[in-house]
């Protein structure tokens, strides 16, 4: 576990890579930028149009959303090495829906938009399956998630949220 490349190997653990083969995998590789950041670094700032991927090396990343009924900076998720973020921004072009920040001295690959496009289509197919199958286990998580809180909180309380979500996020 000491092996230089250790946190490199770990990235490719991740439930997106798996599927690759050696050769897959080096053309990938061939794409990622290397990203510093020094601890308390902004990494990108929810609503930035930027539409990067980011895989932690080394270091630990903070996850945080502001909310317009209670301002200020609400924490989601923390990340350490192995954990990708930005997956969203790279798949829909859509606008940051958090900030990142790093907490620690922190080492990334970042997958470009343009890096993506430019791998082999074999490649991709594997990936966008993958991201298919981690964005319905999140669906899933989250389906779960709102039926305690309906459970938890009243039908009548869970409805008025969820209009207000509906005005944010329109379809």
């Amino acid at each position: 576990m000491s092996s230089p490349r250790y946190p490199f190997e770990r990235v490719r653990e991740h439930l997106l890579f798996q599927s690759l083969e050696d050769a897959e995998w080096k053309a990938l590789t061939a794409a990622l930028l290397p990203s510093r950041f020094s601890p308390g670094q902004v990494i990108f700032q929810e609503g930035d149009p930027s539409s990067d991927l980011y895989m932690i090396l080394s270091g630990v990343v903070e996850l945080r959303r502001q909310y317009v009924r209670h301002p200020g900076d609400y924490w989601l998720a923390t990340l350490h090495a192995g954990r990708l973020f930005g997956e969203l921004s790279l798949l829909t072009g859509r606008r940051r829906s958090f900030t990142a920040v790093s907490m620690t001295e922190v080492q990334t690959l970042r997958l470009s938009t343009e890096g993506l496009i430019l791998l082999p289509l074999e490649v991709q197919v594997k990936l966008y399956r993958a991201w298919s199958q981690i964005i319905s286990e999140h669906l899933y998580w989250l389906d779960s998630m709102f039926t305690d809180l309906l459970e938890q909180r009243g039908v009548e309380n869970v409805a008025s949220a969820m209009a207000l979500l509906h005005q944010r996020y329109p379809a």
